[in-house]
């Protein structure tokens, strides 16, 4: 049930992004395929927010639930070990394919743990559990999808990753501001509905 209201979410999202990406193609991007990826991409991330259960504009709260001691019932837990795995292989795999500095493995590791980390530290203002092993199986999961990204690459050699990676940050900061400020708004509208 869970996975129907993220996906929902990430629904509602994606009208938002419809118009934002179409303008984003226009004035910045000038290819409509790599703004496709990038769409999709934010889509992604949408989803992530919503499972992760980041704060928004309606929902701030501190609270200080915070595991800071690695490993600790990351095994006894490993299906939630295993989905926060998982839930991060797309984006070492979107960074893979679409930009040419995340082809190295260093660079694709930083950004999901960066990724990551702010995920946790915004779980402070939630009702979530901030917690190290998260940071952990979510750089793993990176990790994965950086494998997978240059496996195709060897498979495909026709995709060629761009230089700039100014977009990559981009697709992330519009995603975050339309999930914090303009989703929860759609969302509220619609899902008395369903």
């Amino acid at each position: 049930m869970q996975m129907v209201f993220f996906s929902l979410d990430a629904l509602a999202a994606a009208v938002i992004f419809l118009p934002i990406f179409w303008w984003l193609n226009r004035r910045r991007f000038h290819n409509f395929k790599k703004t496709v990826w990038y769409f999709i991409m934010a889509v992604y991330f949408s989803g992530v927010y919503a499972a992760v259960g980041l704060p928004d504009i309606r929902y701030i709260r501190l609270d200080f639930n915070i595991n800071l001691i690695p490993f600790a019932y990351m095994f006894s837990a490993y299906r939630s070990s295993l989905l926060n795995v998982l839930l991060f292989v797309p984006l070492g795999f979107f960074l893979t394919m679409l930009w040419e500095k995340f082809g190295k493995l260093g660079w694709t590791v930083l950004f999901g743990f960066c990724t990551s980390l702010c995920i946790e530290l915004l779980q402070l203002f939630t009702f979530r559990a901030t917690d190290v092993n998260d940071l952990i199986t979510n750089t793993v999961g990176t990790m994965a999808g950086w494998c997978v990204g240059r496996l195709l690459l060897r498979l495909f050699p026709g995709q060629t990753p761009e230089k700039d990676t100014e977009n990559a940050f981009l697709v992330c900061g519009v995603s975050f501001f339309v999930m914090f400020f303009l989703q929860p708004f759609l969302a509220d509208l619609v899902f008395p509905f369903l």
